[in-house]
């Protein structure tokens, strides 16, 4: 079952609160940074953990759409890594104000099959057990631009994921497709082992999504020198996106504040 960690704004602004949804073998702890930068800036962001939901990508999406449907406006949709695709998938199920792709993983492509089928996951997928993350050697593609002990903490963080995940990821089931009136972002560092800058650009072209690369980052967008650069981008595209409706909230807020100061 889908669970939600909330990390409450600073001083609410917008009428729309984001989703954020974690990759392979993620918690959802991975998105505390980028939350609470987003916080100080106005954002409410709910921090989901989808490891409990019983099922691949599709049922992941199906998880999520469920979840966003229930607010009380159409949510921003932000997945990273294999989270992306669930994003996109969720944005076709339920509404949603806009979506982002932070260094997605496309499923069925050689990066993504040979992180997904190393030797130590082969059994736990032929059995559809949990399947355990990369080791700290293996998981160069996944973090290897973080420092070494950053990288130590986030490769100790990941947790073993579900075989239907990852089966997915390895013969998809679910293409990426655009969502009609959805607008949709993908970011990807120019460095990112599994999604290098021109497939970046043709899977923006594929789902209709617009596209911005970030100089000397690699696949861990969450963390590391790049992370900043990643979340103000996110800020910006998205209140440069949906405009004037985001600000209700804050124009509401300010005159209340401005009635209550008049004597």
């Amino acid at each position: 079952m889908l669970s939600a960690d909330i990390v409450r704004a600073e001083s609410a602004r917008y009428t729309t609160s984001l989703l954020c949804i974690p990759g392979l073998w993620s918690a959802p702890l991975v998105w505390r940074g980028f939350a609470s930068y987003l916080a100080h800036r106005g954002w409410e962001s709910q921090l989901l953990d989808v490891r409990a939901v019983d099922g691949g990508i599709a049922t992941r999406a199906a998880a999520v759409a469920a979840h966003a449907a229930a607010l009380s406006a159409p949510p921003v949709l932000i997945g990273h890594d294999v989270g992306g695709v669930v994003a996109l998938a969720a944005a076709a199920r339920a509404p949603a104000a806009a979506v982002v792709l932070l260094a997605p993983v496309v499923p069925g492509s050689a990066p993504a099959r040979a992180l997904a089928m190393r030797p130590a996951t082969v059994v736990p997928l032929l059995l559809g057990r949990a399947v355990p993350p990369p080791t700290l050697a293996a998981a160069a593609p996944l973090c290897g631009e973080l420092p070494p002990p950053l990288r130590s903490a986030v490769v100790s963080a990941l947790a073993p994921d579900s075989a239907r995940v990852v089966r997915d990821v390895v013969r998809p089931r679910l293409a990426p497709s655009p969502v009609a009136g959805v607008p949709t972002l993908v970011v990807a560092g120019d460095r990112d082992p599994f999604l290098p800058a021109p497939a970046a650009a043709a899977l923006a072209r594929t789902i209709g999504a617009q596209h911005e690369a970030l100089d000397g980052a690699g696949h861990w967008l969450l963390a590391g020198p790049a992370w900043q650069r990643c979340v103000g981008l996110v800020h910006r595209w998205l209140v440069q996106r949906l405009g004037e409706p985001l600000l209700e909230r804050y124009a509401e807020a300010t005159a209340e504040r401005d009635e209550d100061a008049e004597p």
